[in-house]
């Protein structure tokens, strides 16, 4: 049986449900077909052992997880004529294990277009669903402290189509996605700012070319560049690799200084640190260990044998 859990949503994320978080997905066609077209370029030669006889196989849970990723498998089972029917819902912490396997679901269809599907759908659903648990267990710590603000991830993604799948475990697992590309909004890192001869320059040139719509984020690395981040006119200011005992210094006077700008702290926060960066003043922790490594989560999908008469 799945231990259910239920998930923390932040009260400023905008979707409520995982419904929602479904419709911000584009359409998905086109980057399954391109994932399956690479798994088999050519002749599936294991296929033809197998034949088209229908059958069906199981998604077992083997570990502890937030399911998510489902959006993706079904279209990749939709695209080589196989059909998904889910027995646990999208967002569920499961606690499976070797010998606590969770019926996740099912997937009926030509044995051979079965198994074509096979890793591919396993290499989502387990990559999405390990996003999913770290997202809401950072999200968990954040609540438990009682900090108002959001948890969120970075762009530190698997490169290409992939990004996709990553930062929609991030919702899943009830934290905001932060940007999705260098397009969604400027952020001027350090070596931005030292190229463009400084913050002010730097933001200045980047609101000219950006226009009233495009947000502009800072990188500040010491209290006196957030202050100059913010008075050229950043929306956002980033302190990065500043310390607990830094921040809890500055970050509440940075927020009565400028109460419209958002502040982030990001820099090497993981979930064992986390606690100690959930500090009044602050609008944002972002973690780039939700998506760039995050631990590895068991599914496996197993055929139903056949019954011997």
């Amino acid at each position: 049986k799945a231990t259910v859990s239920v998930l923390y949503w932040s009260p400023f994320i905008l979707f409520v449900s995982l419904a929602m978080a479904r419709s911000l997905l584009p359409p998905i066609g086109d980057v399954v077909s391109e994932w399956i077209k690479h798994d088999i370029p050519s002749f599936d030669v294991g296929g033809l052992v197998v034949g088209e006889k229908e059958n069906t196989a199981v998604f077992w849970g083997k570990s502890t997880m937030v399911t998510a990723g489902y959006p993706f498998v079904e279209e990749i089972f939709k695209y080589v004529g196989c059909k998904v029917t889910w027995f646990v819902e999208e967002g569920t912490l499961v606690e499976g294990s070797g010998s606590n396997k969770i019926r996740l679901g099912e997937v009926t269809g030509p044995v051979y277009r079965v198994l074509q599907g096979e890793r591919t759908a396993l290499e989502v659903l387990t990559r999405c669903s390990a996003v999913a648990y770290q997202t809401h267990l950072a999200v968990k710590i954040a609540k438990e402290h009682g900090w108002k603000g959001r948890i969120a991830a970075t762009r530190k993604t698997t490169p290409g189509t992939f990004r996709l799948v990553e930062k929609y475990g991030v919702l899943v697992g009830g934290g905001d996605t932060h940007r999705y590309s260098l397009s969604a909004m400027t952020m001027l890192k350090d070596n931005h700012v030292d190229a463009a001869g400084g913050i002010t320059a730097a933001v200045h040139q980047a609101k000219r070319a950006g226009g009233f719509s495009m947000k502009v984020e800072v990188e500040a690395r010491n209290p006196d560049e957030a202050h100059e981040a913010c008075r050229a006119g950043a929306d956002v200011v980033m302190l990065d690799n500043f310390t607990p005992a830094t921040l809890a210094q500055h970050a509440l006077q940075f927020k009565k200084a400028y109460p419209h700008v958002i502040f982030e702290v990001s820099g090497g926060i993981t979930h064992k640190t986390v606690s100690t960066y959930l500090i009044d003043g602050l609008d944002i922790l972002s973690m780039g260990c939700l998506t760039h490594g995050p631990p590895s989560v068991d599914v496996s999908l197993k055929i139903k044998k056949p019954s011997k008469l």
